[in-house]
């Protein structure tokens, strides 16, 4: 059955294919000389020095002279004067901005200019997306956000064909693959190391075929190219009024023509980047940060450019240059059937110079890391919610705001924490703003399944509405320190039965709690102490003083249980579920066990061994230290290279060798009772630690709290964990996640492409860990993994080490912009951060569950924890079992293990959105790395899918229109090509097709596959 036609503003336009630009709408070329391809662009940062709002605006120009609206009001009068002129726009979270405000005239012109060829957009998603920092399921968000605006808009016309990442600092293969599956034919970028482009300038291997994915072979390869001038253009030739280079003065009846010395000029410098590109076509940027506010100087003069360098060819000149796009440069490319080198690694770490790696806003604002993270989970829960509820298109209309401002969230100067500091304010008030809409449809989702919309109950919110605790992450929660009885909802957003999770709901002291689950049994709770530094942590408002602990189990796959908790005054129960707290002695060393894992503490209070409970209770250890440590960050003012200093962008530590936190080790509570047991280590007053142990958990969870970093010794600090498996021998190699995908291996002081002169010998050991950090033994001791809650900058420097980097404070700014040190303060001090590392190694997994599975499965239960709301009720136990659905899945039953729905989200009222993804890399698990078939027929418990059409990765072009370039690799070039598993040929094509039409799927590998689906609601009886 065929897809009806969809109404609503939110529908999907589905494009038919275009490869590459159409020829009708690139210029001509002449094949016996070089091609300049200009291209005039403007780089429109969503918040930086000035926040999202004062950019398009133009307001707060003592900062920066910066006005998009003004932009892009003179580059749609601009085009009109001449066809020949060209403009690529990529933000389209600025785009959408000046659209919404523009008249019908000025719409049909603008999709006139876009029809034509004249402006084009390049990229398309919502924002140009950090790369190291930001997560692959907020990377397909953001996308998906711009470019199905894009289709809505202008239809085949304005689908980008060529991504363009020219700022963001480093690049991931995992950034590259996605395009790949989002339909885009090449990718171009602009920053790359400073001795990796010279070494390609002078091997003519600066564009090539980045095979991306070891996995998905073709499917996840990408012609790419790197810029000859970062984004701008060559030097003396930028015309805007915000430069200072000469115009173009032409009339040789004045004094100060320069029509000779600007040609020569240019084709000197054509001609110097033609010496390293393979071609006769290049491409000259020209723009750069907010140009084109007055587009007429800029198109004026290059006008001249054009018309005056042409003349010369009348004197023998072999340069032809003319206005292009990215798009009718990578067509140029493509026809010329020149053959280009692969590569398949990635390119981090960024340096910009021998002191400047680009590392340490891989941890930079880790607060805001961390919001951006837990929000991304919220909206994958709420978006599913609002699907299986049958919200539709009023649910998806509510969404916007929190979609909009997650979206914003992942540009590369937010999530990397590299904007000013109000505008980082800005950004976490955008975000607070979209929860508290996202609350709001949750709030409907969870009505419509109880049986009760609570927007029509008297106009007004019912009294058992159900609450969120935004400030959980410091154990504040009114709504349980206050209610006498309350429910516990817990929302599954993963696919699979979650068998356990924790649940610590913030309550007053000497109160015992009783606690009921879904089906009427009781549930063994934990009372424990909030810890002093979480109660000392300035700004907290809070009656709480503990937590009461209890393991949610059984969660449904999209689904949600409840639980009623209720104060009670039987004294007996309160002394058995209270925690018992040991100071323990320094100088000894102890060991606190639970039902599957031993931990084991030194002398100095430091973790020492990490072990196995047996079936018979023995215990098998396995020697694992773990403290903090801080390297001092360098002072300087960046007047040269071995001047720089430590900042928002640069991690360059003064010296090599981190200081402990307190070298005398920590001081040292333990917690034990029937649910978990804790070691709480206090390092100093601004660092420390709480291990926990659950009875049922093979993970160890290790949660930190860092802050205020003390400055007054007029020394920055950046305060890493450092954990040291001390029988793993490593031979220098570890491997960090790309954006929480597929494994990258490094290896330490080393790079694939270039022989590294190392003058800074920590940071430019240093990656991006958005997930987890792998470590694969050489003698046979096993593996481990250290996963985080958020990105975080992370190495190895040692034998069995794992570092991450938590916190950074700095008192100097690194001298690439942003004009601040990175100095974060909350309520006069220091910035305090509390977040979690989790440790597994390879003896630690159950049957059938081998270390591939293990990290893999972990990282997806941290990145979609379960979503926790309170209601308060004056309902007993029975009365809330007979009244109220206390469980429920979205789902007929759960996906198979090694599939992970990735995204569910109503489209209208008939229409879903469904991303599925194989979860595991070729041969990485066994067996979880077999291909496996999932059958979409019966998928969702109260829906019946009608139908479903298959879709790139965007969402916004029909997989079976899209045919890959087929690009020529160097016959020189080794390269580590592995075959798709999904050759492009008609038959896999047919295969495909019949596939979605029987609702029976295969997963290969790393393959995500995206549908439209038709669905319609099941009456039940």
């Amino acid at each position: 059955m065929e897809t009806p036609a969809i109404a609503s503003k939110y529908a999907f336009a589905i494009v038919m294919v275009l490869t590459l630009a159409s020829a009708k709408r690139c210029p001509e070329t002449k094949p016996d000389m070089l091609n300049v391809h200009l291209v005039c662009h403007t780089h429109d940062d969503v918040g930086w020095l000035k926040t999202v709002d004062q950019y398009y605006y133009g307001a707060n120009n003592t900062i920066q002279r910066a006005g998009v609206q003004y932009i892009l009001d003179s580059v749609v009068q601009e085009l009109q004067r001449d066809p020949s002129r060209r403009f690529i726009y990529v933000e389209s979270a600025f785009f959408f901005r000046w659209w919404r405000q523009q008249d019908e005239q000025t719409k049909a012109v603008v999709k006139s200019l876009v029809a034509r060829g004249q402006l084009e957009f390049i990229g398309g998603g919502w924002c140009m997306n950090d790369e190291a920092a930001a997560h692959y399921n907020a990377i397909i968000d953001q996308m998906t956000l711009g470019l199905r605006m894009l289709n809505d808009t202008f239809g085949p016309e304005g689908r980008p064909t060529v991504a363009w990442q020219i700022d963001p600092f480093g690049h991931s293969s995992a950034q590259a693959s996605l395009f790949a599956q989002m339909a885009f034919d090449g990718l171009f970028f602009g920053r790359l190391d400073f001795d990796d482009k010279n070494q390609r300038m002078k091997t003519k291997t600066m564009e090539m075929l980045w095979e991306a994915s070891r996995s998905l072979g073709d499917e996840g390869t990408l012609f790419t190219g790197a810029l000859p001038n970062g984004y701008g253009p060559p030097s003396g030739f930028c015309f805007d009024l915000l430069c200072n280079d000469e115009p173009i003065m032409d009339d040789p009846r004045l004094h100060d023509y320069n029509v000779d010395r600007k040609v020569a000029s240019f084709l000197r410098a054509a001609r110097e980047e033609a010496n390293v590109y393979r071609t006769n076509h290049i491409i000259m940027t020209m723009g750069e940060d907010f140009k084109f506010q007055e587009a007429h100087s800029n198109f004026y003069n290059i006008d001249k450019l054009i018309r005056h360098v042409n003349e010369a060819q009348k004197k023998g000149s072999k340069v032809n240059i003319f206005y292009s796009t990215p798009s009718c440069y990578l067509e140029a490319l493509y026809n010329s059937g020149s053959t280009f080198p692969t590569k398949s690694d990635d390119f981090f770490p960024y340096a910009s110079d021998h002191h400047a790696y680009w590392t340490g806003y891989f941890t930079s604002r880790p607060a805001l890391k961390g919001y951006i993270r837990m929000i991304n989970n919220y909206m994958q829960a709420v978006k599913q919610v609002a699907a299986l509820a049958g919200l539709g298109v009023r649910g998806r209309s509510e969404l916007e705001t929190l979609i909009e401002a997650m979206g914003v969230a992942q540009h590369h100067d937010a999530v990397s924490g590299t904007a000013k500091q109000h505008v980082t304010d800005d950004y976490n008030l955008r975000l607070n703003r979209g929860v508290v809409t996202g609350f709001q449809v949750l709030t409907q989702a969870y009505g419509k399944i109880q049986g009760t919309d609570v927007n029509e109950v008297e106009g007004s919110p019912k009294a058992d509405t159900p609450v969120m605790c935004p400030l959980l992450n410091v154990s504040s929660c009114p709504t349980t320190e206050d209610a006498k009885s309350f429910i516990t909802t817990i929302y599954n957003p993963l696919s699979k039965v979650v068998r356990f999770s924790p649940v610590r709901i913030p309550v007053r002291a000497g109160v015992a709690y009783k606690v009921t689950a879904y089906d009427g049994t009781a549930v063994d709770t934990q009372l424990s102490s909030i810890p002093h530094t979480v109660l000392d942590i300035p700004g907290r408002n809070s009656t709480a003083e503990l937590e009461l602990v209890f393991l949610a189990e059984n969660i449904p796959p999209l689904g949600f249980v409840q639980y009623h908790v209720a104060r009670t005054g039987n004294f007996r129960l309160l002394k058995s579920t209270s925690s018992k707290i040991t100071k323990r002695e320094p100088g000894k060393a102890f060991t606190v066990k639970s039902e599957n894992l031993a931990v084991s503490i030194d002398k100095r209070g430091l973790l020492h061994s990490v072990g196995v409970v047996r079936p018979d209770d023995k215990i098998t250890m396995y020697q694992v230290n773990q403290t903090f440590l801080y390297y001092k960050g360098m002072n300087g003012n960046n007047s040269k290279e071995d001047n720089r200093a430590s900042g928002a962008y640069i991690f360059r530590p003064n010296g090599t060798t981190p200081v402990e936190v307190n070298a005398d080790g920590a001081v040292v509570v333990t917690l034990t009772g029937p649910v978990v047991n804790e070691v709480r280590q206090y390092f100093s007053p601004w660092v420390s630690q709480v291990i926990r142990v659950y009875v049922k958990e093979l993970v160890l969870e290790m949660e930190w709290l860092v802050g205020p970093i003390p400055i007054e010794d007029g020394v920055g600090k950046e305060v890493v964990s450092r954990v040291v498996w001390a029988d793993l021998d490593t031979n220098s190699t570890f491997y960090t996640d790309a954006n929480g995908r597929e494994m990258q291996k490094r290896i330490k002081d080393f790079r694939n492409t270039w022989k590294l002169n190392n003058t800074e010998p920590v940071a430019s050991n240093y990656y991006p860990v958005n997930s987890r950090l792998l470590l694969k033994s050489i003698n046979d001791q096993g593996d481990a993994a250290l996963l985080n809650d958020r990105s975080q900058g992370g190495t190895s420097l040692g034998r069995g080490h794992a570092e991450l980097m938590v916190h950074r404070r700095l008192l100097h700014d690194d001298a690439f912009g942003v004009g601040e040190a990175l100095n974060e303060t909350a309520f006069d001090q220091g910035l305090i951060v509390r977040g979690k590392h989790y440790l597994i190694h390879s003896s630690f997994g159950k049957p059938g569950c081998d270390f591939g599975c293990m990290h893999r499965s972990k990282a997806e239960e941290v990145l979609l924890a379960p979503i926790v709301s309170f209601t308060p009720t004056t309902k007993s136990t029975h009365e809330w079992q007979m009244s109220s659905v206390t469980r429920w899945s979205g789902l007929s039953e759960a996906l198979p293990d090694n599939v992970h729905l990735l995204t569910l989200e109503p489209i209208d009222d008939n229409t879903f959105l469904l991303r599925l993804e194989h979860m595991y890399e070729v041969n990485e698990s066994d067996p979880y790395s077999n291909p496996v078939k999932v059958n979409l027929k019966g998928l969702f418990s109260d829906w019946q899918i009608l139908s479903a059409k298959e879709t790139t990765l965007g969402a916004n072009m029909l997989k079976k229109d899209f045919h890959k370039l087929k690009w020529q690799v160097d016959p020189s070039d080794e390269g580590n090509s592995i075959d798709g598993q999904m050759p492009d040929h008609e038959g896999a094509r047919k295969r495909l097709l019949k596939e979605v039409e029987d609702l029976v799927i295969q997963m290969n590998p790393m393959q995500i596959r995206t549908f439209l689906l038709t669905v319609k609601k099941i009456e039940r009886l």
